[in-house]
């Protein structure tokens, strides 16, 4: 009797972990109460984020692709090659010093966004501000975190969850350094949420890849 619990404590703890996030109730909470399960939320995670749980987290980062935000992915990619340019690499304190405040008011609006993370924390390391390039890490590395931990990958039912399209791309780029590469398929098929689901494929390994919500930023 004791091994029959302690196999089905194991299966449940295996399928919690496993389990993809619900998006459907994640976009339903954002849209029937923005400020508790967004903005009150996002004000912590711009603090202290290590505050939040994983359910929080989860709720956060996939919330803001169903809530209108000031400065979106969308916003950041047309200014990647002009405002954020210098920034995307080692930069001087003088060129730091020109543009932190602006940069700051952006990364003040959205903090969700993992490339405008690394370019805060080039700005930060640039003007020795070691605090707040420690904070703008560790909101990277849970928002890498939220990613990895939303699907294993292996079913539509458990797919890696993400925001971009350059993070789809991210998870073919795992799966190419997972193991010797072979005949490469991919498919890819709207779901009845908007969201689109990749299924990479490379001899006998695959991945499943659920871009939430669409392409919309």
């Amino acid at each position: 009797m004791r091994k029959h619990i302690i196999s089905g404590i194991l299966i449940l703890i295996f399928q919690a972990l496993s389990a993809q996030i619900n998006t459907d109730l994640i976009k339903k909470n954002v849209s029937e109460n923005p400020q508790e399960n967004f903005y009150k939320l996002l004000d912590v995670f711009k603090v202290n984020p290590s505050e939040l749980t994983q359910e929080q987290l989860n709720q956060l980062y996939y919330g803001s692709k169903f809530i209108k935000i000031d400065y979106t992915i969308g916003n950041y990619n047309s200014e990647s090659g002009t405002f954020w340019k210098p920034a995307q690499k080692r930069l001087s304190k003088s060129k730091a010093e020109k543009m932190v405040v602006e940069a700051e008011s952006k990364y003040a609006i959205n903090p969700l966004n993992k490339n405008l993370l690394d370019d805060m924390m080039n700005i930060y390391s640039a003007l020795d501000n070691h605090k707040k390039r420690e904070l703008c890490a560790k909101q990277k590395d849970l928002i890498i975190q939220t990613i990895e931990k939303s699907g294993d990958g292996k079913s539509e039912e458990t797919a890696i969850c993400v925001l971009t399209p350059g993070e789809v791309l991210q998870q073919l780029e795992n799966l190419f350094t997972s193991g010797p590469r072979a005949e490469f398929s991919q498919k890819m098929r709207q779901l009845s949420d908007g969201s689109i689901l990749t299924i990479y494929k490379i001899g006998d390994r695959e991945v499943f890849v659920k871009l939430v919500g669409g392409y919309f930023f």
